[in-house]
């Protein structure tokens, strides 16, 4: 996929009302199986699992705005070199 369009998507997915929303609650969820004391071992672990897990797909989707930023970048510098 271009690098252009996946960044634009990852804008408009990133800055999704529904899309934040639910992010927020999938780990306020999660937050509150880690504050329940009644909680099991292996549902901290899970919740710990799901929030890095929606850490990392935030991390993905930034990366792809920065890898459009950088192209952006090098493209004016090298633009910038040409007319020298």
């Amino acid at each position: 996929m271009d690098i252009t369009v996946r960044s634009s998507r990852a804008k408009a997915l990133l800055n999704d009302p529904t899309y934040s929303d639910t992010v927020e609650e999938l780990k306020a969820e999660q937050v509150g199986i880690f504050l329940n004391q009644g909680s099991t071992v292996e549902e901290r672990e899970s919740a710990h699992e799901v929030i890095r897990a929606l850490a990392k797909i935030e991390a993905r989707l930034n990366s792809y705005i920065t890898d459009e930023k950088l192209l952006k970048k090098q493209k004016d510098q090298h633009r910038g070199r040409r007319s020298d």
